[in-house]
């Protein structure tokens, strides 16, 4: 049977057409993706499993369906007897075409020579060919468990190549889940569609976004972009654009290493999605199947083919794209790229050379959205296609750029004042000079009666009026517009066009053969009382014009309250629209009583609102009218009474609703005409527009064809109009309570009427084809759209038109007038919609501030100066010599370079098209002040965003132009020179130098005249010691100074023969008192700024042009080269209430352009002088480079004298004085190496525009990178032993201070607190968790950067506080030199160079222990997370102390730093006896130590421990050998466990067994019975324990005594009979027994302590008897050491208590015979257990209910020795386990059923409850989280399938989400020792455990390399 075609197109990865298999989707690629028959059930239909059979049918079909195409036989794969899909065998044969043609649109055959074999074992590449041939034959062979997945990728090429792409990400809905997004298969195309933003792919390798998904696989980022879509280019016969060497691929990997490569497939609308599709073909080609058991994290990228992946370019390769050839050549060393274009004949259109530093010479774009494209030429391979149009990329060079979105320049015109559209390319050429690159025009179609361009009567046409000649036909009219704009692209200027759908011309023709396409009283029936109101209101005022009621005049507001009255009577009175707020209560009834009775009702709360808005429809329709739904009254009335009795009360609600309705009513009224009539003085009542008021309604007469039709003659139409307070979201002529059009709250457009489009197109098909080909038909023709009134256009219309918009033209930059007042709605917007920029206007600021504020916020794309990176510590990389760290992404320097391309994924505002004024809007003039036209537009220059302005305001218009009325022509722009902005090379060139400038300077500073004595004071030092001079052979008296060059300049003095005085043959500087001083100035710097000569500049200084344009043209050129270039951060500085300094700043250079404005936004504050409180402004570094300096002054006799033109819209007369110097406007001085400037001749309506030099910061960038580069920050890190590593990255509060003899402490910040660690991760994770938690301009004012701008105690300490460590003096020079830059750099940018350079040292040492760690943590730390964090926390716990050595006789002998030892937690257990517990140790030990790869720690470990066994026990309490305590009987087994585990393990194996060992306490002293064990080694003292447990263990702890005082100093709670410890062997069983009621000696150990509740003395968990997990490790032991050789252990037998001879096979036996039957408890025994299918926890506890009880430590058991368990049994307890102990983070100690359950831990719990007193339920429910690393294990052991899970390690994946979390968001970077139930926080734990980390780290490792 052939499978389903959705099986069909997973079987093939969606690499051919799901509905067409004749069709071969992928011309460049054909990807194979062949499963391992277990896994193969992952890929789905729907939620359905595919069976392992069905793939192989499937896979079957495919290569017969390959056959039957139109494709050569040649090109279809083997049939299935060459591969073997159960053994992962890849056979593939595949034939290599050598031509590319294209016939019907059906591809025949595509590749050309190149061929890639991948194979994916488990994420890994196996195998990865490159072969070249004509026919190929490939195989690879690889066994493999049957739960891994196997993929075979083929792909096939024909070139590659470095080609700049931009792509989009997209945001679906907050809290969809990726499975919903990822699944689906048709629906409607417009939900696709989602808000983009820009970032660029490079030939360094891909862009990586990394995020995190939730736990059901929903993505969890709020706003902003996450990756859903990525856009193509459709052409005819295409389906989707490639890129210049092939299709993108999205990339996802999961956390066990597994990675989903998912080819990109474009659909027939030209993109690819990761959501629903249109429903003209499928869409969801990127198809990741987002498991609920496996929910992440994934990394999830892009990949594009040949970037990134060391690919050589083949000669003569030929790509092949539908309607464009490209060819690479490489020519020694050059590749250069041919495009060849289509016109009548083949012809090549260029050939460009691309050099090593293409990236900034070149502008490949061919991606969708933000494209901005220099040329539009019909390119084609084929002329067989003629009609396939695609935009040709060009080279330009980066001062042409208008290409990226953030470098737009927009100039709106009016399109009926620029002339006939003919000569457009001539009248605004003089545009493009003048710095801007795009034209954008309001609509050019036919206006409506009015003349209002926003009101058309015809959108299918365009205005013949505007052209000089217009043709016939329409076609022709809109070619010639076409013609027009390809002729203003080739100028330079792009262009963009109004589109309005929310309305049209209420005279449009259109409307009345389809008046259904308007809001009207029958297509919204619920609009008739409106407009009954309306009309008698038309009558109203026709009787007033005609002299009735008092007449037509209202001058006073007597007149007003006149007519309102007569409104009361004669309007309100005589139309009863009280009558319309009637419920009609028999059809009411009649509803009722036709409904289905319904079972579940509403809540009777819920009843009466539920059925009052279920009356709106209908309130308004009809006198007595309203009715409720009789699916809404059964839904609330169970009967007629009920029904009744709320018609009742809603009679009564209507009524009152009404009464104040009709208030509401009267006042609007009042409003309107007050405002018309007394403060407008619009004089008597007429007709028309001088009406009484506006009308909201019109009546049209339909034509005979609609009467016909629709079966009424007339209708009356909503007039638009915008409302008050709003919601953008709702559609304001609905229904709803407002009643907008009834109460008179519009404020009306009444020239047009509302467009009603309905919920989908089936309400209005004419309106909905007819908006959508008018919308497209200039997308086709525009480069950009912009959405008119796009908050009042119904959401779902303006999503379904701009996907249509998308199709004809992907590359269409849309942007939007938003105005929505909400951030989340305009997020909405921008997701639904698509928008690239959203309009903003510097205009509408209420203040210089609130523009200060606005820049550099988010709203208009502000990032801070100094902004950090977002990459978080442990993701950075030391960058290496290759790198090159330009940013060129918002803010984003690269500085702190990713460690693995990927960049987190970050919520951001969309992207701003800040106008300084728009074409709708007051002009400085009519709002401020003329004079502000220049400030103002200095400010959106300065802007991060992308800069708008209209026609005239350079020009100085008084107002704009009207959009309705005006009808003359702009005056001719004036010719202006190009104009070169400098200052801004020296920079670009420094950042691409190779060598930067040195870091230190050398002067020699010359006396030439005569002296006796010659000194010198200087800022160098503070001007504090004198620097002396030695006169020299020629009579002169020279001295030399070391400085560094950041510092410079520097001012200083002379001092001859006592006199201060300077040398004029030196260079000189002015300080702040204007005092002249000689400088030493940065080498090729300019040498002082106090001369006019020494500062560069101005870019103008003559001006010839009106208004401001000249200066304009500056500011537009800057604007574009600072976004070019990287200036991607902004500050403002307020200087005075109307006087900003903005500095733009590359992060990637340091460089700053600065923008000194005065606005003139007041006109009664015009004076010259500047405020006693205007602020001195200081710069990093000294002022280079003036661009500009100007005051623009508009006199009163401008403004009044202005007289308007006649024929042409003209500007005022204006003086523009542009100043030729700095120091024109301001005094200029250094200080401290910096430039201070304090303005003096300033007034309003002036600009300062400078840019720095850059030496100074570049040689701190320097120092910043020398410091960072791989090979110098890893140098001090050498060699460092991981306690070294420990004490430098960690160290907590206690042991800081033991380390330090109390001298130091944790490191505390007012307002946050005291670090978790002293050492560098303490500053780190509260560095990344600000940067999780604050935005960007938060983060550099939250406490931690706050304090370190402030000053640099918290560097100090980090340096100062390693002399504490020996071996760490390097480190500590690195610190310092570090400490060097921060000390001397601005405070604000300290956090910046703080975070480059703390975390960029924390991240390389903890990369370094991680590198050198075992191979499975080096190898894997870089692909998860997780793994990665797990074990650079097990660090935490491994250091050296003062008070607990690991042995202290041998700490006093060589120092304590050399004995370190682990810790069981911190910081409880942080210092002290306490520090050092048997069991934890060596629980711990095989995670923390042995898969680390630490093999030399835990040996040490292993053998101190090994020297002070006692009774056969390994100590509980170490006490650093001194006196050990010894209660615990299941430390012992976990020793020998961890023996087990270091001889499996270490490169020493077997041969540690023989290791010496010195007992401190020989045997005979402490049971002389085993005298005759000799000793001396390891596997003696294996031996030695063996044989003790075997006689039996009994004695009373040391130190106990006799009588009252028993134990004390021990433990002072336990009871006397407590300190008897006992073990004994059951003979028959081989079970070890051991403990009592009185003491606990297992790790659930807890001692009552509270007299007052009872439990003193008394252990809540005894767990006497035999503890499941003791006979596990037992059994483990035996096994163990049953199998090795008598070489390496030489013992065989044992002898037992009654004499026997037991050897250890047979020891070994008799546990593996007796376990199941004793510990199994099954479901059908009567127990009388509270749960069955479980293993008990004892085996003959006193308290016998115990054994019973349901605890995690069978686990354990399965883990060490699964021999024991029968699988259906394991697996039942397994799943019992899963279902009731484990919990978010840890496992529950008792199942919370049992009775003794108590799941919260109070260790300060002084209560009278036995229970929780004291903590005495220390183990009795709390959640412990080290056992869950054993379940885990066993589970990958024993788990089940049957959670549609492909295996064990996937769905366990599930359960580690909280700690993945925990490790990224905690500050201890750690997990805790235990939670309260069901996850939450105990106060009372240690917050970093090391078994913890240990057994997770261990599971990992058995899941990663077993999965």
């Amino acid at each position: 049977m052939k499978p389903s075609t959705a099986n069909y197109a997973l079987v093939t990865t969606c690499h051919f057409n799901t509905r067409r298999t004749e069709a071969f989707e992928q011309d460049e690629y054909l990807t194979l993706r062949i499963c391992s028959a277990v896994g193969a059930h992952r890929y789905c239909c729907g939620n359905k499993p595919v069976k392992n059979s069905l793939l192989t049918a499937a896979y079957k079909t495919y290569a017969s369906d390959l056959r039957e195409t139109s494709l050569p036989e040649s090109r279809a794969v083997d049939r299935a007897e060459n591969y073997s899909l159960l053994s992962c065998m890849f056979c593939v044969t595949w034939a290599v075409a050598q031509t590319l043609v294209w016939e019907r649109a059906v591809l025949q055959a595509t590749v050309r020579d190149v061929v890639v074999l991948s194979v994916f074992v488990a994420g890994k590449l196996l195998v990865g060919k490159r072969l070249v041939g004509p026919r190929l034959n490939i195989s690879a062979h690889y066994p493999t468990p049957a739960c891994l997945e196997v993929v075979a990728v083929l792909q096939c090429r024909v070139a590659s190549g470095p080609v700049l792409h931009q792509f989009y990400f997209s945001m679906a809905a907050p809290g969809t889940p990726v499975a919903d997004l990822a699944g689906c298969r048709g629906g409607s195309h417009d939900s696709c569609v989602a808000g983009f933003e820009l970032m660029w792919v490079s030939m360094a390798g891909p862009t990586r976004w990394r995020l995190e998904l939730g736990a059901t696989g929903e993505l969890p980022i709020a706003c902003g972009d996450v990756v859903c879509a990525l856009h193509g280019s459709p052409d005819a016969g295409w389906q989707g654009e490639r890129t210049l060497w092939g299709a993108p691929r999205l990339v996802v990997r999961d956390e066990l290493g597994g990675e989903l490569v998912l080819e990109g497939r474009n659909c027939a609308s030209g993109c690819v999605y990761l959501v629903p599709g249109d429903d003209r073909g499928p869409t969801a080609d990127w198809v990741a199947e987002w498991l609920p058991e496996r929910p992440g994290p994934y990394e999830v990228h892009v990949l594009y083919p040949g970037v990134g992946e060391n690919q050589e370019v083949l000669p003569d390769a030929i790509q092949s794209i539908p309607g464009c050839l490209g060819v690479l050549d490489s020519v020694v060393g050059l590749t250069y790229v041919e495009f060849w274009t289509c016109g009548d004949n083949l012809q090549r259109h260029g050939r460009y050379p691309l050099s090593d530093d293409w990236r900034s010479e070149t502008a490949w774009l061919l991606s969708a959205g933000c494209t901005l494209l220099r040329r539009n030429s019909d390119i084609g391979v084929s002329l067989q296609m003629p009609e396939s149009r695609f935009r040709q990329v060009s080279v330009a060079t980066c001062d042409e750029q208008s290409d990226r979105p953030h470098l737009v320049v927009q100039l709106t015109v009016l399109s009926r004042l620029a002339g006939p559209i003919e000569c457009w390319p001539e009248t605004l050429a003089p545009q493009a000079a003048l710095g801007y690159n795009m034209i954008h025009f309001t609509p050019i179609q036919k206006p409506g009666e009015s003349g209002s361009c926003y009101a058309l009567d015809d959108q299918g046409d365009v205005d013949s009026t505007l052209m000089e000649s217009p043709p016939a036909d329409t076609e022709g009219r809109f070619q010639v517009v076409q013609n027009a704009v390809e002729r203003l692209e080739e100028l330079g200027l792009l262009s963009a066009v109004d589109i309005v759908l929310n309305h049209s011309a209420g005279s449009a023709p259109w409307l009345l053969e389809h008046p259904e396409s308007a809001y009207s009283v029958h297509t919204c029936p619920h609009l008739t009382a409106a407009a009954e109101l309306d009309l008698k209101l038309a009558w109203f005022s026709n009787e007033l014009k005609n002299g009735n009621f008092g007449g037509p005049q209202i001058q006073n507001h007597g007149d007003v309250e006149r007519v309102l009255d007569g409104i009361r009577q004669h309007v309100l009175g005589a139309l009863k629209l009280r009558e319309y707020f009637r419920v009609d209560e028999a059809a009411c009834v009649e509803a009722w009583s036709a409904a289905e009775a319904v079972n579940d009702r509403k809540p009777h709360q819920e009843c009466y609102d539920a059925l009052r808005n279920s009356l709106l429809p209908t309130l308004g329709h009809k006198r007595s009218g309203a009715v409720i739904p009789g699916d809404v009254s059964r839904a609330c009335c169970g009967d007629l009474g009920s029904l009744k009795g709320y018609i009742g009360r809603l009679q009564k609600d209507l009524g009152d609703h009404f009464g104040a309705l009709e208030g509401d009513i009267v006042n609007s009224l009042r409003g309107a005409i007050t405002y018309e009539r007394l403060e407008l003085r619009k004089g008597p009542v007429g007709d028309g527009n001088m009406a009484l008021v506006e009308p909201y309604f019109r009546r049209i007469q339909l034509t005979p064809g609609a009467a016909q039709r629709l079966g009424y003659e007339s209708d009356i139409m909503a007039h638009n109009g915008w409302v008050m307070d709003w919601p953008a979201t709702e559609d304001f002529a609905m229904p709803s309570w407002r009643m907008v059009y009834l109460r008179r709250h519009l404020c009306v457009w009444t020239d047009t009427v509302k467009l009603f489009y309905g919920r989908s197109r089936e309400d209005a098909p004419f309106l909905w084809d007819f908006m959508t080909d008018y919308a497209v038909g200039m997308a086709k023709i525009f480069h950009a759209v912009r959405l008119d009134n796009a908050h009042s256009t119904p959401l779902h219309v303006s999503r379904h038109v701009l996907s249509r918009v998308r199709e004809a033209n992907p590359h269409c930059w849309v942007f939007a007038e938003l105005f929505t007042g909400n951030f989340e709605t305009d997020l909405l917007y921008q997701r639904t919609l698509g928008i690239n920029a959203l309009i903003r206007e510097a205009m509408q600021c209420d203040s210089p501030h609130d523009l200060g504020h606005k820049l550099e916020s988010p709203l208009w794309n502000g990032h801070p100066v100094g902004a950090l990176s977002p990459v978080p510590t442990l993701d950075r990389a030391p960058p290496t010599a290759q790198q090159k760290h330009l940013s060129k992404c918002p803010s984003r320097s690269l500085l702190a370079a990713p460690a693995r391309e990927a960049l987190p994924l970050l919520p951001r505002h969309c992207p701003a098209l800040l106008f300084d004024c728009t074409h709708d809007n007051q002009t400085p003039a009519q709002k401020r002040h003329p004079r502000d036209a220049l400030p103002n537009a200095a400010i959106v220059a300065a802007s991060c965003a992308s800069a708008g302005s209209v026609r005239g305001y350079d020009d100085l218009f008084p107002s704009n132009p009207s959009v309705v009325s005006e009808r003359r022509l702009y005056a001719k722009a004036p010719h202006a020179e190009l104009v070169n902005v400098s200052g801004l090379d020296l920079a670009a060139e420094s950042s691409r130098a190779e060598e930067a400038p040195e870091s230190e300077k050398e002067f020699e500073i010359i006396w030439h005249e005569p002296a006796s004595k010659v000194v010198a004071r200087g800022a160098w030092d503070g001007w504090r010691e004198d620097l002396t001079f030695q006169k020299t052979a020629s009579g002169h008296w020279s001295a030399k100074l070391k400085v560094e060059v950041h510092r410079l300049p520097l001012q200083y003095k002379f001092i001859v023969d006592d006199t201060w005085t300077i040398n004029r043959k030196l260079p000189l500087a002015q300080d702040e008192h204007g005092n002249q001083n000689n400088v030493l100035s940065v080498p090729g710097a300019a040498s002082t700024p106090s001369s006019p000569n020494s500062i560069s500049g101005p870019d103008v200084l003559v001006n010839n042009l009106p208004g401001i344009l000249l200066v304009k043209q500056v500011l537009n050129r800057l604007h574009t080269r600072l976004g070019c270039e990287g200036y991607t951060e902004i500050g403002v500085h307020f200087l005075a209430d109307d006087a900003l300094a903005i500095e733009r700043r590359s992060p990637d250079n340091g460089h700053s352009v600065w923008f000194v404005v005065r606005s003139a936004f007041w006109r009664d504050r015009m004076g010259d002088g500047l405020s006693g409180g205007t602020e001195e402004l200081e710069v990093d570094g000294i002022i280079a480079h003036l661009h500009v300096a100007a005051t623009l002054f508009v006199g009163d006799q401008h403004e009044n004298g202005y007289r308007p033109d006649g024929k042409l819209v003209t500007g005022m007369e204006c003086f523009l004085h542009v100043y030729s110097s700095v120091h024109e406007v301001a005094n200029v001085w250094t200080q401290g190496g910096n430039s201070r400037l304090r303005l003096h001749r300033f007034p309003p309506g002036s600009i300062l525009v400078f840019s720095t030099d850059v030496s100074k910061t570049q040689a701190r960038q320097k120092a910043v990178m020398d410091l960072l580069a791989a090979e110098q920050i890893s140098r001090p890190l050498q060699g460092l032993s991981l306690h070294q590593v420990n004490y430098l990255l960690y160290s907590c509060e206690a042991e800081e201070r033991d380390r330090s003899n109390g001298a130091r402490g944790a490191y505390e910040i007012p307002g946050f607190g005291p670090f978790a660690y002293c050492g560098l991760m303490g500053v780190c994770a509260a560095l990344d968790e600000a940067r999780r938690q604050y935005t960007e301009a938060e983060l550099l004012t939250s406490p931690v950067l706050a304090n370190v701008r402030q000053g640099d105690w918290l560097m100090a300490c980090l340096t100062q506080r390693l002399v504490h460590m020996p071996g760490l003096e390097m480190v500590k020079e690195w610190l310092e030199k570090a400490a060097g830059v921060l000390a001397n750099c601005p405070r604000k940018l300290a956090p910046f160079y703080f975070d480059l350079m703390v975390p960029g040292l924390c991240a390389a040492a903890s990369k370094l222990l991680l590198d050198l760690s075992s191979d499975f943590v080096s190898e894997f730390n870089g692909a998860s997370d997780l793994i990665r964090d797990v074990a650079l926390a097990t660090t935490q716990f491994w250091g050296a102390t003062k008070s607990a050595p690991l042995h202290w006789d041998l700490a006093q002998r060589d120092g304590w730093h050399k004995l370190p030892s682990l810790c069981a937690g911190l910081p409880h257990f942080a210092a002290g006896f306490m520090r050092n517990w048997g069991r934890d140790t060596f629980i711990a030990l095989k995670g923390c130590l042995l898969v680390t790869g630490h093999f030399q720690e835990a040996r040490d470990t292993l053998l101190v421990y090994a020297s002070v066994i006692r009774h056969g026990l390994c100590p509980n309490l170490l006490d650093a050998a001194n006196r050990p305590r010894y209660n615990a009987r299941d430390a012992t087994w976990f020793f020998m466990q961890a023996i087990q585990d270091y001889v499996a393990e270490s490169p020493e194996g077997e041969s540690f067994l023989s290791t010496p060992v010195s007992l401190k306490w020989p045997v005979k002293d402490w049971d002389p019975d085993l005298a005759h064990v000799e000793v001396k080694t390891i596997a003696d003292v294996i031996h030695l324990i063996f044989s003790a447990h075997a006689k039996g263990i009994s004695f009373r702890e040391w130190g106990a005594g006799r009588g009252p005082d028993a134990g004390k100093g021990i433990d002072d709670d336990m009871s006397e009979w407590g300190f008897d410890v006992n073990v004994r062997l059951d003979e028959k069983t081989g079970l070890i027994f051991g403990g009592s009621e009185h003491n606990c000696g297992t790790w659930m150990d807890k001692m009552g302590s509270s007299a007052k509740a009872g439990n003193k003395g008394k252990p809540a968990t005894p767990r006497d008897g035999a503890a499941v997990e003791i006979i596990g490790l037992l059994k483990s032991a035996l096994r163990w050491v049953s199998g090795l050789s008598r070489e390496v252990f030489p013992y065989e037998q044992v002898r037992t208590a009654s004499g026997q001879q037991l050897t250890y096979k047979d020891w070994d036996g008799r546990l593996a015979e007796n376990f199941e039957r004793l510990f199994w408890i099954d479901p059908d025994e009567k127990t009388g257990a509270s749960v069955a299918g479980i293993y008990r926890d004892t085996l003959g506890a006193t308290r016998k209910w115990q054994d019973a009880q349901l605890r995690p430590n069978f686990c354990i058991a399965m883990t060490v020795a699964p021999e024991l368990f029968l699988p259906d049994h394991a697996n039942t307890a397994l799943q019992v386990a899963a279902s009731r102990l484990v919990g978010p983070l840890g496992m529950r100690t008792l199942d919370p059923s049992d009775k003794e359950y108590r799941g919260d831990y109070h260790n300060d719990n002084d209560s009278n409850d036995q229970s929780i007193a004291h903590g005495w339920n220390y183990h009795q429910g709390p959640e412990w989280v080290w056992p869950l690393g054993f379940f885990l294990e066993a589970w990958h052991h024993f788990g089940s399938l049957e959670t549609s899970s492909p295996a064990p390690a996937r769905f366990a994946m599930q359960w580690l989400l909280p700690h993945r979390e925990m490790l990224r968001k905690a500050p201890w970077r750690s997990l805790p020792e235990l939670t309260n139930s069901n996850g939450e926080h105990c106060h009372h734990s240690c917050p970093a455990q090391a078994w913890s980390l240990a057994t997770l780290l261990s599971a990992l490792r058995t899941m990663t390399l077993q999965a």
